[in-house]
């Protein structure tokens, strides 16, 4: 089903309806993210986020919270939403800047649980979810025992990577240089091992390349950080080879 379907037939639907119909979802979501009301890909899976964006634009235009025809004409027709948007929680300019090359690599290595569970290296803390988020949306930590819908996997990745990581990012002073692969890798490397390993005691060698613009030497040096002599030193290594092929554009072209 999509828009068009809703004003031919006159439907009247719930939001929740899309939880069933990824086509229609998708369609509204690439409506939404064109109207800077929604972040996030225009992957068809409906959760909160999604829905909260929904519900500001019918808002934004006296609406009722239905799919019904008006709606779904609104939808199509709206080049621009003249509202104040600052109290939407999905309007995120960040997003335009999210290298998403980095967000395909953090997923390959990080796999999806939708059960808590403890961190591989210490066996505790911090407790992880879904794409190998650490926190809530409230910035709270999860629990052992919590579950999440793959929906909220999806937004809560790409909320914490534009709220949390991305703006430690762009405090690099060489990152407006960097092309969207480069991004990318340095992206999954900070998701991997923390936000501010720029400048840190830790990454002398990676920081040092990166302040000297010794590009080249990037690559090899990203590989230093596998953690060597631990059980997951191995995994590491590979993920750090992906980050190097991302960063020399192998990766995602």
């Amino acid at each position: 089903m999509n828009l068009q379907d809703i004003i031919k037939s006159n439907q009247s639907l719930d939001f929740d309806f899309l939880q069933t119909d990824k086509e229609l979802a998708r369609q509204i979501q690439v409506r939404l993210i064109n109207l800077g009301l929604l972040q996030g890909v225009a992957d068809g899976a409906y959760g909160e986020i999604t829905k909260a964006s929904l519900t500001e634009f019918t808002k934004a235009f006296n609406l009722p919270a239905k799919i019904n025809p008006q709606v779904a004409k609104q939808l199509i027709e709206t080049k621009q939403v003249g509202v104040s948007l600052e109290n939407c929680p999905c309007a995120d300019t960040q997003l335009e800047k999210l290298p998403l090359k980095g967000v395909e690599l953090i997923k390959q290595f990080e796999g999806c649980y939708l059960e808590a569970y403890p961190d591989p290296l210490t066996g505790d803390k911090p407790i992880t979810i879904g794409w190998g988020c650490t926190k809530r949306r409230d910035g709270g930590e999860w629990k052992l025992g919590d579950r999440i819908t793959q929906q909220e996997a999806d937004e809560l990745l790409i909320l914490q990577l534009t709220q949390d990581y991305l703006p430690s990012l762009q405090k690099i002073p060489i990152w407006a240089e960097l092309n969207e692969n480069q991004k990318g890798a340095l992206l999954s490397f900070a998701y991997n091992l923390g936000k501010s390993f720029f400048g840190s005691p830790d990454f002398q060698t990676i920081t040092k390349v990166l302040k000297n613009r010794e590009w080249e030497k990037v690559p090899d040096a990203l590989t230093l950080y596998c953690n060597p002599g631990t059980s997951v030193t191995e995994g590491l290594r590979r993920r750090r080879k992906a980050e190097g092929d991302m960063w020399k554009g192998k990766l995602f072209n």
